[in-house]
């Protein structure tokens, strides 16, 4: 059984040693790791390069710009090949336990229906208790957080990749969720009585205003944020778009460095989007008005 582990990296460079060296010494089980750094300038890209030369299970790839979580999450992906499962993890996130790799693993491979898989990271991530014939607790969740978010192979396969459409920061989380459980799949939270991983991004001492700047102005822009995203279900759920999702950006390679370019398959999809962003409306309850939907149906 393969499993690849992807992380995306952007600053923070204490965050990162604190994810990488746990999950390099804490982690039991046999894995693949790829470090994307989406043009660091802190001191991340030197230690992640002095790190990758003397760790044989880790490859790294450095961009010259920010991409988005999405785009190097998905560069990452590129690396897992034929593995069972991908794992997306967080540069925040800290091993704690060392069989955390285990257990998700059995979990996954006892039940094929579930993913993307997790684990509970904050109470607020609440869902529909389970517990499993071998006595297992998990919990059903409507989102799998990508902090720590294990993908299957068959559900990969039907669903693509993360949507690249949502900026630096955005809703890919929420959303490949949603597409799991349009196939069949049940996103969950693994239950574990002392923490698996532990969070830290939201901890006051590692608050960095820029990024949240940052994230705050993608998850609001008319073709990232919310409207984006309550768009894309329902162009899903009409379907105007495919539940397997194409790349907005097409990576090439040479001699370590990165260029990205439109995906010609996927500007189909950006002309859509535009329109409608201008045409459509969210109403008071946060959903998309049903007149100008009408309206735009007809036309």
């Amino acid at each position: 059984m393969q499993v690849h582990i992807g992380i995306v990296t952007w600053n923070r460079l204490a965050l990162t040693k604190r994810c990488l060296e746990s999950l390099l010494t804490k982690t039991q089980g046999d894995f693949t790791c790829t470090v994307v750094d989406n043009g660091s300038c802190d001191g991340t890209v030197e230690y992640l390069s002095q790190r990758a030369q003397c760790t044989p299970k880790l490859t790294l790839r450095l961009l010259s710009r920010n991409m988005g979580v999405s785009v190097a999450s998905n560069l990452a992906w590129d690396a897992a090949k034929t593995a069972d499962f991908f794992i997306k993890l967080d540069n925040d996130v800290e091993i704690v336990d060392p069989l955390w790799l285990c257990r998700l693993l059995q979990l996954a491979n006892n039940q094929p229906s579930f993913g993307p898989l997790g684990y509970q990271l904050y109470a607020k991530h609440t869902g529909a208790e389970k517990r499993l014939a071998d006595g297992t607790r998990v919990l059903e969740v409507p989102c799998c957080n990508g902090a720590c978010a294990c993908i299957p192979r068959a559900l990969h396969e039907q669903l693509g990749f993360w949507n690249e459409g949502y900026g630096v920061y955005g809703y890919e989380d929420l959303e490949y969720s949603w597409r799991a459980l349009r196939v069949g799949f049940t996103p969950v939270y693994l239950h574990c009585e002392t923490p698996a991983l532990l969070h830290h991004g939201e901890e006051p001492e590692y608050w960095d205003p820029r990024q949240e700047a940052i994230k705050k102005t993608s998850r609001t822009a008319p073709l990232q944020g919310t409207k984006a995203y309550l768009l894309h279900l329902f162009l899903f759920e009409q379907g105007l778009l495919p539940l397997k999702m194409v790349r907005k950006y097409l990576p090439s390679e040479d001699h370590g460095s990165y260029r990205f370019t439109l995906n010609p398959r996927y500007k189909t999809i950006q002309r859509l989007l535009k329109e409608l962003v201008q045409r459509v409306e969210i109403t008071q309850d946060g959903d998309l008005s049903r007149l100008d939907l009408r309206a735009w149906q007809r036309s």
